[in-house]
């Protein structure tokens, strides 16, 4: 399903476990893996207070130069050392260095690529920083082109080998474009598909408000699971109450799945900012491998991207 992947590698641990998922799904024919690396430019803190009388502004300038071309440099050399096991295996690999935003960066690769995937790690940690401005990964999955796929360190984790994919829906727009993707992957993988959505719990059981949205959403999961089954594909359907990241990341155990796929909306609420999103939420706990779909307008995820020149 995907043939133009592009890895984000910032050298971390996380990121070292997004390489190894990057190569499962970079082998085979006609299939391009680009492993970015991006480079944040050097605050120049002198510049903040003025410049010494005894530092000329040429010669500022060219100590700044020559160290930001020793980083890339160092940069360049450390990414063809890391990836040298990918090309070995025979994956066809560009290494990339760029300066800036490393998520402006990345959206902008995975464009100029024609990417059709994104691979990055996630960090299991919130920083006071990133829950005010936003992860780089909460970034990418938000206004990304195309599917991402974060992959978290925290261990155990099981890898992409069991074929069972877990797709937790909401039954909103966004869900619905990720459907899509979990089909396709499901079809041509030949995966299992296992079709979840969480209830909110009311504290009450039984009642009728309960019982109204248990058949309603077993009527919806119902009708998923048709359609995937005629398509060839094995499905089956789960309904949790409670908290949607912690039961989302339960099912996932429950059923062994190598793979969670779900939407992501594309605007970020107070809620989003100072709990984080189910999506972004999600990616941080899970023990495997979690595709979010974002469904920003001219997003290729449903029409399996469009190839760009690369």
């Amino acid at each position: 399903m995907f043939q133009r992947i592009l890895l984000a590698y910032d050298f971390s641990p996380h990121a070292e476990v997004a390489k190894q998922i990057a190569q499962v799904l970079a082998q085979g024919k006609n299939k391009q893996l680009w492993a970015l690396s991006v480079i944040e430019p050097l605050e120049e803190p002198l510049a903040e207070v003025g410049e010494p009388p005894m530092v000329k502004t040429e010669a500022w300038q060219n100590a700044v130069a020559l160290s930001e071309k020793e980083l890339e440099q160092e940069r360049s050399q450390r990414l063809v050392q890391d990836i040298a096991e990918l090309e070995a295996a025979g994956i066809n690999i560009t290494p990339v260095v760029r300066w800036g935003d490393p998520a402006e960066e990345i959206l902008a690769a995975a464009k100029e690529f024609g990417a059709d995937l994104i691979v990055m790690g996630s960090h299991s940690n919130r920083t006071f920083w990133e829950v005010i401005l936003g992860s780089v990964t909460e970034k990418v999955a938000k206004q990304a082109p195309c599917p991402v796929l974060i992959v978290s360190h925290r261990p155990p984790h099981p890898g992409m080998t069991h074929q069972r994919v877990l797709f937790a829906t909401d039954f909103s727009p966004h869900a619905e474009v990720a459907y899509k993707v979990a089909l396709s992957l499901a079809k041509e993988e030949k995966h299992h598909l296992y079709l979840l959505t969480v209830i909110p719990s009311s504290g009450e059981k039984e009642t009728d408000l309960w019982v109204d949205s248990q058949a309603e959403a077993e009527r919806k999961l119902q009708k998923l699971a048709a359609e995937a089954r005629e398509r060839g594909i094995q499905a089956g359907t789960l309904i949790r109450h409670g908290n949607a990241v912690k039961e989302i990341n339960k099912a996932a155990l429950d059923v062994d799945a190598d793979l969670i796929v779900l939407g992501s909306h594309s605007r970020r609420n107070i809620w989003d900012v100072l709990l984080g999103n189910t999506a972004e939420s999600v990616s941080r706990r899970a023990y495997c491998p979690v595709l979010i779909v974002s469904h920003l307008p001219g997003n290729n995820a449903h029409s399996g991207g469009q190839p760009g020149k690369a």
